[in-house]
């Protein structure tokens, strides 16, 4: 069967009603070395943009072969840049006109929006699927102006966008390379994250990805100070995070959330001049907070709840209405099910009482019913689980911390040396360190198939949902299209019946992440299995049995 040419069927169709649009599924056409064709055709000037696919072979400088992602990231960056430039929006009605990718945040991820791939030679295989918004006026096709943006415009925005590409590949590829590097040296290095002497933490603003002008340069404690010889040749020196609990304190406004986001964030490689190209966390690391009124389905809290009200019991703790303390505990305990090996917690963002004990409300009632977080940190340690937890400060956190780190004024002291101190006010209270943690039961899910889901910012929203999602919480997935791919592979995994959780959620990842560059859209992007975990956790009404 010959295959359509676009011109052709523009011709055919141009001044017929919008539908006609139709007729360009699947069409294809050649034109200098750029071969365009139509994934998907939008069915009216205000849906969705319509989804086209230009391929092409370039002859890139051999660096580009060291990491094909970094390279992806870069064009992707350069391509939203170039077809702004060359949209035609206002030509007609609705989004006639558009030409248009997903905005980026400062990570480099896998995308569905730009391939790249070796063919050998020196020659690199290049394919970029955008949104096209095909044009109308009265709802009627505009086939001159359809024909500019599909075999004009759109082409010569990427020949633009890859005629750049030299600027800046060879930094792209070798942060790239220096990151990933680092991360598979924290494991040999006892550390769970690093950062970078000179990196500049702070954002612009709060949600902000821009860094902020003027701020402090981290700079480690000598104490804290670790090295790393890098494989383009260079050393780079900063403070390393070691296993275990390490406890970030100090001075309202100084710093300590700062800290913990740009450890959140680490788990992602930075593109250059982010300022945290150097902040490198293993990838299994979470943030938790306090949630209160998320669902819970079915975890086993027996080792942070001693007991409820009228005998409830906690070994399969169910709740559409968790308490900050409990959306805490659940959380953790799902995290460490997924294969967490890093919680990042913030003081900030959690209910106190998970944090810190009250030895005087426990000798006034008589009752302990909840165990605290440094309490449990030697068995998840055990588990070989680390903490990082911002707070303020307490005589057990203190005392069973291993490594304390104090901000001050943004930069970072090495207040390890207080344990002793703490341990000692601990004695006096006659506090009782109480260690016992177990490996969470893997959870298996009964299925539940949700009709029209549908994101609004953060929030998820579906016909037979029993309450909306709040997703704000997944602070790791940076950007749209992150947590539009997470969410779909959350919903796969919570329609399938009998299948574990994490083990399903990984699977789907796998093979999405094989797959990308074949999705029939511009915004898919790669997540991680935890992610798609802890999306499947929230979902209301989601039956779960161990």
């Amino acid at each position: 069967m010959a295959v359509k040419s676009i011109s052709g069927v523009l011709r055919r169709i141009d001044g017929r009603g919008y539908k006609a649009y139709r007729d360009l599924l699947g069409a294809r056409e050649g034109v200098d070395g750029y071969s365009v064709e139509v994934v998907r055709v939008q069915g009216d000037p205000f849906a969705p943009p319509s989804v086209v696919r230009v391929r092409t072979r370039v002859r890139l400088p051999p660096i580009a072969s060291k990491a094909l992602v970094a390279v992806e990231d870069l064009l992707a960056r350069r391509l939203h840049d170039a077809l702004a430039r060359r949209s035609m929006r206002g030509v007609g009605e609705g989004g006639s006109g558009l030409l248009a990718s997903p905005r980026l945040s400062p990570v480099m991820v896998r995308r569905s929006v730009v391939s790249v791939r070796y063919s050998g030679d020196g020659l690199f295989d290049v394919s970029v699927t955008v949104w096209v918004g095909l044009p109308s006026r009265g709802r009627r096709v505009m086939a001159g102006v359809a024909g500019e943006l599909l075999l004009s415009r759109l082409p010569k925005a990427l020949e633009e966008a890859l005629r750049n590409l030299h600027e800046g590949l060879g930094g792209h590829v070798n942060a790239w390379v220096e990151q990933e590097y680092i991360r598979s040296r924290l494991r040999d290095m006892g550390l769970v994250s690093f950062i970078g002497n000179g990196s500049i933490l702070p954002r612009r603003c709060g949600g902000c990805w821009e860094p902020l002008e003027g701020a402090v340069p981290f700079e480690s404690p000598k104490s804290l100070e670790v090295e790393v010889e890098l494989p383009t040749g260079r050393v780079v020196r900063g403070m390393g995070v070691r296993r275990g609990l390490t406890v970030v304190t100090g001075p309202a406004f100084h710093g300590k959330t700062t800290l913990a986001e740009a450890i959140m964030a680490g788990v992602w490689n930075h593109i250059p001049g982010d300022g945290r190209e150097l902040v490198v966390t293993i990838r299994e690391a979470v943030g938790v907070e306090s949630e209160n009124g998320r669902w819970v389905s079915c975890v086993d809290l027996s080792p942070w709840i001693k007991g409820l009200p009228g005998g409830r019991g906690v070994r399969c703790f169910t709740t559409a209405d968790a308490s900050g303390a409990t959306s805490v505990a659940a959380s953790i305990q799902e995290a460490v099910e997924a294969g967490a090996r890093l919680l990042v917690i913030d003081e900030d963002y959690t209910a106190t009482n998970i944090i810190h004990r009250d030895y005087w409300v426990e000798e006034v009632t008589g009752k302990k019913t909840l165990v605290t977080i440094p309490e449990l940190a030697p068995g998840l340690k055990e588990l070989g689980v680390s903490i990082v937890m911002v707070a303020s400060g307490s005589p057990p956190l203190l005392a069973m911390a291993d490594q304390i780190i104090v901000m001050d004024e943004y930069k970072p002291l090495d207040a390890t040396w207080y344990r002793g101190k703490a341990r000692e006010a601990l004695e006096a209270l006659r506090y009782k360190e109480e260690a016992y943690t177990k490996p969470p039961k893997r959870r298996i899910t009964k299925g539940i198939s949700l009709f029209k889901p549908k994101l609004r910012g953060r929030i998820l929203e579906a016909r037979g949902l029993k309450d909306r999602v709040d997703l704000s919480v997944l602070r790791q997935l940076e950007e749209e299209g992150q947590l539009k791919t997470a969410v779909r592979l959350a919903l796969r995994v919570a329609s399938t019946n009998g299948a574990y959780i994490v083990d399903e959620s990984r699977r789907v990842v796998k093979e999405t992440l094989k797959e990308l560059h074949n999705h029939p859209a511009p915004d898919a992007a790669e997540v991680r299995p935890i992610d798609v975990v802890m999306i499947v956790n929230r979902i209301p009404g989601l039956e779960v049995r161990v």
